[in-house]
């Protein structure tokens, strides 16, 4: 029987992790008045997704990505077409006719995924069901290459690319989070299906058209049954059922009492869910089952993404992932396993030495018995960052929840302390936004950027364009009248500057920040905007081939002046400019 919920109890996201962390397999359905669609789990793991914006197509996205030309994808659809019912998919007509390596058909897929989730992120309104049926292989599915036929994308890693790419796409108003006023003619809601849309759960095939590999438009997407009639997709009964499996022999008692506590973290707007996330991560290697249920129930509350790898290679991948697309991990190591020769304490010890040549930036945390003397110096001595007794004894059919939960509290209250760490968060800040940087090829993307960056300093930025003896003023944060922090579309304001003497101090110095009185700077610069309450005042220049391209302004509003970390400002700045200088130079190639 599929499960059923509805977006305003339960976001997108949250369903996600919950798929992922209880590692089930099905088709979860997501139907919204804003549109329609899918996302295909394996063990928890993304398989593919499907979507019903037409923008969502597999080959749509090779041919943005310039992997094809619209006659080789026209080609292809008239390939495909010739073959009748009968037809291989899409992607592999280009495989064969366009000899389309694997490695780009995978990428296309990743990013068909990323872009549908991103959709459905901002869906705040609506319904989704989760199919946990068999899902059966038909014939035609060895029409696809072979290895791509196993393909299982780490949904974790998935879900932090989609919230990134939302979050970029909220602050340059591309998207906006609407309270989507409810209405009973939601597709598929409380009402019957026609006899053509009633689905079987033994009509559920993992085929081209589900991994979204098939004709752009012959797109078949699955229709809801009644939802009056499906069990309810309750948070409640998911931690009831994961205690349950990973600790069988504790009391009733002392299972309600957990799962009333990781109710807690089930609540949230679902309009704030998406933008709560942050760019953290806390990656947990354990064989303790209810810890990596119960971790990445409390840590999702935070905002933090979790990582259970099942392997050090699995480990080492998220952790090398999180870094290189600017995330900031924590490593959290689970207590010696005398039962699992893969978490022995001789493996233990080696995996944190180990971690901590490849990753001496990455924090690492280790959970120890309270009376492991010797192994708790030894972390210490290893250089974790900090060592936590845990008081679940694997050999002990007694526990104490209300251990537990002091633990589990302790545990992420940490974890919180040193993310909230202001020298380490703005240096993760920092490496967050150079990695999105080396992605940049654009201009506008590369300003808008620094424009971003320096906004997580200040109250108000502006993005100030030197044209010979004047400066436009192109996009800005802060300045709108609702007070938001979204990107405002470019003002394209001309401010006449002249020979002005100010204008030569600041395109000879790495930056100007200090106390600024109006009557020093040109009269018309307070024109279009209030002055600010405090006078301390930023002019960061962009250099580009020795020449200043634009200046970032930056105040802080109506608020009081605070600390600003101006080396890594200035770093920052220096890479936005061999960025910009990068992609002119390519600009004028093509």
């Amino acid at each position: 029987m599929p499960l059923t919920g509805e977006l305003e109890n339960l976001p997108i996201v949250d369903v996600v992790q919950l798929i992922h962390s209880t590692r089930k397999s099905g088709i979860l359905t997501v139907y919204s008045r804003r549109g329609e669609g899918q996302l295909i789990f394996n063990n928890g793991y993304i398989v593919s997704a499907i979507h019903s914006n037409e923008d969502l197509k597999i080959g749509k996205i090779l041919l943005e990505k310039e992997i094809i030309s619209e006659s080789e994808l026209n080609q292809a659809l008239s390939t495909q077409q010739a073959y009748g019912d009968n037809a291989p998919p899409l992607i592999s007509i280009l495989h064969e006719q366009c000899e389309i390596s694997s490695d780009d058909a995978y990428n296309a897929l990743e990013t068909l995924i990323e872009l549908a989730m991103v959709e459905m992120i901002s869906w705040t309104r609506g319904i989704f069901t989760l199919e946990t049926e068999d899902i059966s292989m038909p014939d035609d599915y060895k029409y696809l290459p072979q290895d791509l036929q196993n393909i299982n994308l780490d949904t974790q890693m998935m879900l932090m690319d989609a919230l990134r790419i939302f979050d970029e796409k909220v602050h340059a108003g591309e998207i906006e989070i609407l309270d989507e006023p409810y209405e009973g003619d939601t597709p598929g809601y409380n009402r019957e299906p026609s006899s053509s849309e009633k689905v079987g759960a033994t009509d559920i095939e993992l085929s081209e058209d589900i991994l979204g590999l098939a004709d752009l438009d012959q797109l078949e997407r699955k229709k809801p049954r009644t939802f009056d009639v499906l069990d309810t997709f309750d948070p409640f009964d998911i931690h009831r059922e994961s205690i349950v499996q990973a600790l069988p022999s504790i009391a009733e008692e002392e299972q309600q009492k957990l799962v009333s506590f990781l109710s807690e973290f089930d609540h949230m707007d679902p309009r704030l869910a998406p933008l709560n996330m942050s760019s953290q991560a806390v990656v947990l290697y354990s064989s303790d089952k209810f810890l990596q249920h119960a971790i990445s129930t409390v840590c999702r509350r935070e905002g933090l993404m979790t990582f259970t790898p099942a392997s050090v290679n699995d480990l080492e991948g998220n952790i090398r992932r999180s870094l290189s697309k600017g995330y900031d991990p924590i490593l959290v190591l689970g207590l010696p396993d005398d039962l699992n020769p893969d978490f022995s304490v001789e493996k233990i010890v080696s995996l944190r030495a180990h971690m901590q040549r490849l990753y001496p930036g990455v924090p690492q945390l280790q959970l120890t018995l309270p009376e492991a003397y010797d192994f708790s110096l030894a972390a210490y001595n290893d250089g974790c960052r900090a060592v936590l007794p845990y008081p679940l004894l694997i050999s002990s059919e007694t526990v104490l929840a209300d251990d537990l939960v002091v633990f589990l509290r302790a545990l992420t209250g940490h974890i919180s302390h040193i993310f909230s760490d202001s020298e380490h968060s703005q240096y993760a800040l920092l490496k967050s936004y150079l990695v999105r940087l080396g992605g940049a090829t654009k201009a506008p993307d590369i300003s808008l950027l620094v424009l971003k960056f320096v906004a997580e300093f200040f109250k108000r930025s502006i993005t100030l364009v030197v044209d010979r003896d004047s400066l436009i003023m192109e996009r800005s944060i802060g300045l709108r009248p609702d007070g938001s922090h979204n990107v405002s579309h470019p003002l394209k304001n001309r401010l006449a500057v002249g020979n002005s003497t100010f204008l030569k101090q600041i395109s000879g110095a790495e930056s100007y920040y200090d106390q600024v009185s109006s009557d020093s700077l040109p009269e018309f610069f307070y024109a279009d905007f209030e002055a600010p309450n405090d006078s301390h005042v930023l002019f960061l220049p962009m250099k580009v081939c020795g020449r200043m391209v634009t200046i970032t302004y930056a105040d802080f509003g109506r608020h009081a002046a605070s600390p600003v970390p101006l080396d890594l400002l200035h770093v920052f700045i220096r890479q936005a400019g061999l960025a910009m200088e990068s992609a002119l130079l390519r600009k004028k190639s093509d």
